[in-house]
């Protein structure tokens, strides 16, 4: 497949490879298509909570006990993602 860039796009990948950051304007691509996949997941997500949210019923009080869960849980994935990423 061939893919025709605008000359900003063209000069962004051309900027990226001479930089050092990647090694070919193919990699460029293929690490912006893994971004654009990401997104898609991420607001795929999102969508699911917000429905879950929804179907969940009326709202109700956060209490202490929820923001302590809350941040237990940004804690703990905040540390996985530190040990997976050494």
């Amino acid at each position: 497949m061939q893919v025709v860039l605008n000359s900003e796009w063209e000069e962004l990948v051309k900027e990226r490879v001479h930089s050092g950051q990647y090694a070919t304007p193919e990699a460029v691509v293929e690490e912006a298509l893994r971004l654009l996949k990401e997104r898609d997941q991420a607001e795929d997500r999102l969508e699911a909570l917000l429905q879950e949210a929804e179907d969940s019923g009326e709202a109700t009080e956060m209490t202490e006990e929820d923001w302590e869960d809350i941040r237990r849980e940004a804690v703990a994935r905040l540390r996985a993602r530190k040990s997976s990423d050494s």
